[in-house]
Order: C-alpha cells, then structure tokens, then sequence
C-alpha cells in the first residue's frame, strides 16, 4: 500500500508546484493600458516605422486631463510574434507638446526581423515625478514603411 502512495503523492505534489516564472514577453503583454497618476489617466499611443535597415519607435503619452503629470519615457519594448525589440530613449529623443498636452519619446535602433505592415505590441517604460519606472502599454499598431 505504501508503495502505491508514494508514486501518487509524488503526482500530486507536482500539479501544486509554484508556476513557472514569467517571461518578459508576458510580464510586457500585461503591462496596463491606463495609469492613474495622482488621479489623470494616462494613455500611450505608439507609432512604430521600418525605413531601410532602421526601426524607430514614437511613444506619445496622453492624459484625460492635460496636462500630463511629470512623467519621462525611460524605453520601448516592441512585442512581435517572433520576439521582442527594445529600445531606450535618450534625454535628446524625448519632448513635450505644447502646454504639456503630451509627452513624446522615440527609441530607434536596427530593423532586423521587423517589416511594415506587421502587428506589434509596444510597451513604454516611463518614470513618474517620483522616480518610479512603470509599465504602459499602447494599443496593437501595425509598423508602417515610413513614408
């Protein structure tokens, strides 16, 4: 009897092992799509492009109500069903629009793999007034060619 325990509760125990980690792609996937800044909600909106051998990436950041909270686009992971491409962004890529109605950020870096007309997932890394990084991600947004 004790033998035909143990291979059974060897069974059981393995179907209540913690999961597995989550891989970057998922932890991306399930970033938000709206953050609540001190009460604004904060949006992204991506517009990824291929031109040559180059893909850039602009993230711009709404709010609900203008302006957007002080906030900085950090980096730009691109989520393809192939892998993920990801960029940072340099105080020279980053912007405000006029009367801080958003907040612009542009990754840019090599093309391999990624072509116009494919479906994409970007995720912004932001950073909040107090220096938080946060996730947020736009919308699916198909590249274009750059024209």
């Amino acid at each position: 009897m004790k033998r035909a325990l143990l291979p059974l509760t060897a069974l059981a125990l393995v179907g209540c092992a913690a999961p597995a980690a989550p891989t970057p792609t998922v932890e991306l996937l399930g970033a938000p799509t709206t953050l609540n800044i001190g009460g604004t909600a904060v949006t992204a909106q991506a517009t990824p492009s291929v031109q040559g051998g180059t893909f850039s990436v602009l993230v711009r950041l709404t709010s609900n109500r203008p302006p957007v909270p002080n906030m900085t686009v950090t980096g730009v992971y691109v989520v393809t069903g192939s892998g993920v491409w990801k960029g940072a962004v340099g105080a020279d890529q980053r912007a405000a629009c006029a009367r801080n109605a958003c907040v612009l950020g542009t990754a840019a870096g090599g093309a391999t793999g990624l072509r116009a007309g494919q479906t994409v997932q970007v995720v912004a890394r932001v950073q909040d007034a107090r220096g938080r990084a946060l996730w947020l991600r736009a919308p699916e947004v198909k590249i274009s060619d750059g024209t």
